[in-house]
């Protein structure tokens, strides 16, 4: 719907002082295995479709927040690459080099504090353009563990290792779990895999196996989100609630058998929903999970309950761009609920090794 700037502001009724966001338009380009099309490109044509769900135009949008990491595009102040593409000339933008759901929870911040009536998030990434996980290895510290060879995907199989043991058990329920997220998802950019399928393939590290790790490729992501002005909420999808959280740097200050910074964030964004008892307050919960050990984290840390359905699409099972993956769970999430009024989904995002960064957001349908 077009941005209405007459009328007065919508407030949330716990706090009449903070105006209500909701998710106005959603567009999404992928993922695909490889986008031949340039960075630009492939962001404008999310932003185009988020415009034209949002039923609006260039001019209805305020301000922009992107999402995207300068190692994964392999350019000094990627974001200075789509500045075009996005609005952002002679208009404000933000920048956020983390998960696009961060990028949407500052934009929401914007919103609440009545700076803006209208925010364009964008995310982005390309992972066909250079082996991923080795990137990652730049992001760890260059004194103490880049010299050990340790990256992301190393410091992934220390937490499952944590968690799974030796208990063979455990490995044959997470390869099962890749098989229903790959099925669900008639097979993604990467095709269905059956359970001795996901248990012969190679060890990439130990005991994580490769067809273990949610297939990496392009996409890029665009919401509009805005404050409502009078009139009523019905029809509408909201952002209820918010939470982040960051955790130490290294992997060993922490505790890697759980999503500590997980559970701290969704205790914010229950609070600001008002949800009591997460176990039966979702419909749908949309995690940003690479692993299938990382899901088992996320189940424990958000406390949500068996009759939520994770990933009905098969999450990032079914392919995922890098930076993008949580806006793109944010999308899942307001199509989960869109027109069932009364019902919540939740979205999530991390990044970082081990899950260093967290971010939520609970959206309700009214």
């Amino acid at each position: 719907m077009p941005a209405d700037r007459s009328g007065e502001l919508i407030t949330d009724t716990a706090d009449p002082g903070i105006p209500v966001v909701v998710v106005l338009g959603c567009g999404e380009t992928g993922p695909v295995g490889a986008d031949l099309r340039s960075i630009p490109e492939m962001v404008l044509v999310a932003i185009e479709a988020a415009l034209h769900d949002a039923d609006m135009a260039w001019d209805d949008i305020d301000a922009t927040v992107t999402a995207s990491v300068d190692l994964v595009d392999g350019l000094t102040a990627s974001g200075v690459a789509v500045t075009e593409v996005v609005g952002a000339v002679l208009r404000p933008e933000t920048r956020i080099a983390a998960d696009g759901l961060a990028a949407a929870i500052h934009a929401t911040h914007q919103l609440s504090a009545g700076a803006y009536r209208t925010v364009l998030v964008v995310a982005h990434g390309k992972a066909s353009m250079a082996p991923y996980w080795d990137l990652t290895a730049w992001a760890v510290d260059p004194v103490m563990l880049q010299p050990l060879g340790v990256d992301f995907l190393t410091i992934a199989a220390l937490q499952a290792r944590l968690l799974a043991g030796t208990d063979t058990t455990v490995m044959h329920r997470w390869a099962e779990l890749v098989a229903d997220r790959r099925g669900a998802a008639g097979g993604g950019i990467a095709g269905p895999v059956t359970v001795d399928d996901v248990l012969g393939s190679i060890e990439v590290a130990t005991p994580i196996r490769a067809q273990m790790c949610a297939p990496l490729g392009d996409g890029a992501c665009a919401v509009v989100l805005g404050v409502p002005r009078s009139g009523s909420l019905e029809g509408t999808v909201l952002i209820s609630g918010t939470g982040h959280d960051l955790s130490p740097h290294y992997p060993g200050d922490g505790n890697l058998s759980e999503w500590a910074g997980l559970r701290r964030a969704c205790s914010r964004a229950y609070a600001a929903a008002g949800i009591d008892d997460p176990e039966t307050a979702f419909v749908v919960a949309e995690p940003s999970c690479l692993f299938p050990h990382e899901e088992t984290l996320f189940v424990e840390a958000t406390r949500i309950g068996r009759s939520t359905t994770v990933s009905p699409d098969g999450g990032l099972f079914a392919g995922t761009a890098p930076v993008a993956a949580g806006l793109s769970r944010l999308v899942r999430a307001v199509r989960a609920v869109a027109g069932r009024p009364g019902r919540r989904a939740l979205a999530h995002g991390t990044w970082g090794p081990a899950g260093q960064g967290q971010a939520v957001a609970v959206v309700e349908a009214r």
